[in-house]
């Protein structure tokens, strides 16, 4: 398990507002429009408009109703690895709520690094992570944009957020920091990340969370 002192150095993406991307959801039902739908189909047609989001995701580490099945890691062959993450408190202040911690390959599956914060306050959730990806044996940082961001309440109360981050380009450094990791490094920078997490009902505390790195020239 790597210590806080092997975080590699790394920046936060261009841009922290998130820009949804197109989901397309199902339309509204009216239930004065047709009188003859019952109170239990209405609800049935509103559940499933609920949890669109939640089941349009799938990649290995996520269930059948898109919800992560543990700390895991997956990339563009399909490989399921392990995921370390750290258990840091969460900070309290008169204004915010904020969970900061460090996910990253364990082993099985691309070397991926992000530390991400978790912001919650009078303005609603904000996700900000900085990734960094083993490249040579080494932690490579990224200059990353936050593309889609989505937070729902289950009905376990729990939340799921979900988070879509575009690469952009790699940070030019001639600092290297060695990849404490035991999964497999990448030739090239990868395209995309795409990561859901489990919050409990507090936002205080990461209960599963999956990573799904995108590479580059794989389908």
């Amino acid at each position: 398990m790597p210590t806080d002192s092997e975080l590699p150095v790394v920046t936060r993406q261009e841009n922290n507002t998130s820009t949804p991307v197109e989901v397309e959801e199902a339309p509204a039902i009216e239930a004065a429009a047709t009188p003859s739908i019952t109170a239990a189909a209405i609800a049935k047609a509103q559940a499933a408009v609920e949890n669109a989001k939640a089941t349009s995701f799938s990649f290995t580490g996520l269930d059948k109703a898109g919800i992560p099945t543990g700390f895991t890691v997956t990339d563009s062959s399909g490989a399921l690895g392990s995921l370390y993450i750290t258990n840091r408190p969460p900070v309290l202040s008169e204004t915010e709520l904020s969970l900061s911690q460090v996910a990253k390959t364990d082993t099985g599956a691309a070397n991926i690094f992000i530390s991400q914060q978790l912001v919650s306050d009078s303005q609603g959730f904000s996700y900000l992570p900085s990734i960094s990806y083993g490249k040579d044996g080494a932690w490579v940082p990224l200059v990353t944009k936050l593309t889609y961001l989505n937070s729902e309440r289950m009905l376990s109360g729990d939340y799921l957020v979900t988070a879509i981050i575009k690469v952009e380009s790699e940070v030019e450094t001639s600092v290297v920091i060695p990849a404490s990791a035991s999964g497999r490094d990448l030739l090239v920078a990868p395209k995309q990340v795409i990561t859901r997490l489990v919050l409990n009902p507090g936002k205080t505390q990461i209960l599963s969370q999956a990573v799904y790195v995108v590479e580059k020239g794989v389908k």
